[in-house]
């Protein structure tokens, strides 16, 4: 695809975003990821086992993601 253009897809409505503010899919993954857990560990005061159950993990798994993500409880 050349610069500046930007894929329609048939579906009205459903056009992917040309101005994406993260410069590979790491970077925006790690950004979805931490802002889904904080808003979880927020909402249920800093709950763990609240917090992974909404997430769809376990507590292992969310132990392990604030720590790749910087996340302190």
């Amino acid at each position: 695809m050349a610069e500046g253009e930007s894929l329609t897809p048939q579906k009205p409505g459903n056009q992917v975003p040309v101005d994406i503010p993260f410069t590979n899919l790491k970077e925006a993954r790690e950004a979805v990821e931490r802002q889904m857990v904080l808003k979880a560990l927020l909402k249920h005061s800093g709950n763990i086992s609240h917090s992974a159950a909404e997430l769809g993990i376990s507590r292992p798994t969310l132990y392990q993601l604030m720590q790749k993500l910087g996340i302190r409880r």
